[in-house]
């Protein structure tokens, strides 16, 4: 894991130029938080559905496996956003809280943070526009002890989730 940081600086630097709508909020030696918007072009409910099936659109290169369709999110209080690939598995997150078609609540550390000592609680809202489209905003806080410039952490975070949430997106394009 000592090696993953500057992997994920890397990414985050090459995808600063198409997340203009994420920005790293806050940040200070023990936390950050993050937040992304994005218009995705359909109805609400079947963005949510999409979400759900995190297999089907997270990034297989951002897993700990090397394939994202082994990844699931159950929707309810205490289910896992886990992936399982046979014998090995991991737990990226639990879900805390579910309003269906409007918001999931999420703790925990991902990827990287679980080893770092950062903890985090992740929420994705779903809201109706005007148009009938969605907007869908991920935020996510993190806090503990990095024992690493936070700022790197933050912007490779920023990155990595932007980048799920684009596509996300382009299942609907």
């Amino acid at each position: 894991m000592k090696n993953t940081l500057p992997m994920l600086t890397l990414i985050a630097t090459l995808m600063v130029s198409w997340h203009a709508n994420a920005e790293v909020q806050t940040q200070s030696e023990q936390h950050f938080s993050v937040k992304i918007e994005s218009v995705i072009n359909a109805p609400v409910d079947k963005v949510y559905r999409q979400f759900l099936n995190v297999g089907e659109w997270w990034d297989s290169s951002h897993t700990w496996f090397g394939d994202a369709s082994k990844m699931y999110i159950e929707s309810k209080a205490g289910g896992c956003f886990c992936e399982v690939d046979g014998d090995q598995q991991a737990l990226h997150m639990t879900v805390t809280q579910v309003n269906p078609n409007k918001n999931v609540q999420m703790s925990g550390g991902l990827g990287p943070l679980q080893s770092m000592g950062l903890y985090g609680h992740m929420s994705w809202s779903f809201d109706n526009t005007e148009k009938g489209f969605t907007k869908l905003t991920l935020t996510y806080i993190a806090r503990g002890f990095a024992g690493e410039d936070v700022k790197d952490i933050a912007n490779a975070v920023d990155g990595v989730l932007s980048e799920q949430v684009s596509h996300l997106n382009s299942q609907f394009n």
